[in-house]
């Protein structure tokens, strides 16, 4: 196209530029520059791209290799959308891909967007999971009691700071075990994820201790007043015995104490006493949140 260029971003005000097109297209999005530039500093096969037609910033894109997958998002403001600016930024996030080794190419799109669902169909990409988005308003509820099973006490990181370890291998049982789950992490991977990340608190990770075996962990991410779940991981032999529902309640109550208004959450569709569980603690849709997830080939084929 005359007059599109796409340039890698590196530099906090190129991050800064490509933060303001995210939320040009999504006024909710959550993203800033601490985020991207920690992103940056802990992986050498991650790169965020800018796309601008005339001098102008029009859209944006992300590629990742990360647990023996590649990892993308493309976005572009909606005015100048259907002129080509998407297809060329997937474009240039395949050739990266496969720069990395990697031969799949998974995404996400909104479900509330099927023209962005369309987009990639129409270049070879397959639907293989959505993730329900959920929300809990806080201002409307008491804080909950815990109540974690006999045998098991709740702990915050910032109190057992040395158990990564046995957590790293709790958190891999249950990525394993989440439909649709594509690769296990390194620990070190994990570790940049789950405990690293400037929106990780310690205080707002929650150990789940049967003895001094960790038997599952849960924690949250802070975006300004809004606090987000993460994974929530439980030992295989210590599941459906009341360990994922203590280690959310711990995380409400924290977030009710600390003065957040609203607490989000996703869970593959397929995910099932997940989804019963976020529905017993209260949470809602949140349909402008979820998400539908697509793989294709790094190489278009055809």
């Amino acid at each position: 196209m005359d007059g599109l260029t796409i340039e890698q971003a590196t530099t906090d005000d190129e991050l800064g530029v490509l933060v303001e097109i995210r939320r040009r297209a999504h006024p909710d999005d959550v993203m800033n520059v601490e985020n991207l530039r920690f992103n940056l500093d802990q992986s050498e096969q991650l790169a965020y791209l800018v796309a601008s037609l005339g001098g102008e910033p029009v859209g944006t894109a992300m590629v990742e290799s990360w647990a023996d997958l590649a990892f993308g998002h493309v976005v572009v403001v909606p005015e100048r959308r259907r002129r080509g600016i998407g297809g060329a930024l997937l474009a240039e996030i395949r050739e990266r891909a496969g720069a990395f080794g990697e031969t799949m190419l998974q995404m996400e799109v909104r479900e509330s967007e099927p023209e962005s669902r369309e987009f990639l169909e129409h270049r070879g990409f397959v639907q293989t999971g959505s993730e329900k988005a959920l929300a809990l308003d806080l201002t409307q509820i008491e804080a909950p009691e815990v109540g974690p099973p006999p045998g098991v006490r709740i702990v915050t990181r910032v109190e057992e700071p040395d158990l990564l370890d046995q957590m790293y291998v709790v958190g891999v049982q249950a990525d394993e075990d989440i439909p649709g789950s594509e690769g296990v992490p390194t620990f070190e991977e994990w570790k940049m994820h789950e405990i690293d990340r400037p929106t990780r608190r310690p205080d707002l990770c929650f150990i789940a201790l049967a003895g001094d075996e960790v038997v599952g962990y849960a924690a949250l991410q802070v975006f300004g007043d809004l606090a987000h779940h993460g994974l929530t991981a439980t030992r295989r032999d210590w599941r459906r015995r009341g360990v994922a529902s203590a280690l959310k309640r711990a995380e409400i109550a924290a977030a009710k104490r600390a003065g957040f208004r609203k607490l989000s959450t996703e869970s593959e569709d397929r995910n099932e006493p997940m989804r019963r569980l976020n529905e017993k603690l209260g949470y809602v849709p949140e349909p402008a949140w979820s998400m539908v997830v697509m793989q294709g080939p790094v190489t278009p084929q055809g």
